[in-house]
């Protein structure tokens, strides 16, 4: 349930018009957009059988926002936000990829 929620929030927050600044400290725009991505990936890794169609999903999912975004109106296309989105999907695949191993090591002894 908290996994849809984060996923149901983005979506809302990222289809929404915007009446705050984003970049009122400057790069916290694109960190949003990083811990966003990394935060759903990473919980929705633990639940999946197949991690790297979850892995795909996010991106698939930022790519498609970006592009909803640029038909709004009143939000646009963003490279940069596209690469914080994949960025944060990536980390979390490759912290849950590295902790899975150092957990396996340790429970092997």
């Amino acid at each position: 349930m908290i996994g849809w929620l984060m996923v149901v929030t983005v979506w809302l927050l990222s289809l929404m018009p915007l009446s705050v600044p984003m970049d009122s400290v400057q790069g916290g725009d694109k960190l949003g957009h990083l811990l966003a991505y990394f935060s759903m990936t990473f919980w929705f890794l633990h639940l999946a059988y197949n991690r790297w169609l979850v892995v795909s999903l996010f991106i698939i999912m930022g790519l498609v926002i970006e592009i909803l975004q640029s038909l709004t109106g009143y939000r646009y296309f963003e490279w940069m936000d596209l690469l914080a989105n994949t960025v944060g999907v990536l980390i979390a695949c490759a912290v849950f990829l590295l902790a899975g191993l150092r957990l396996k090591f340790l429970l092997v002894k």
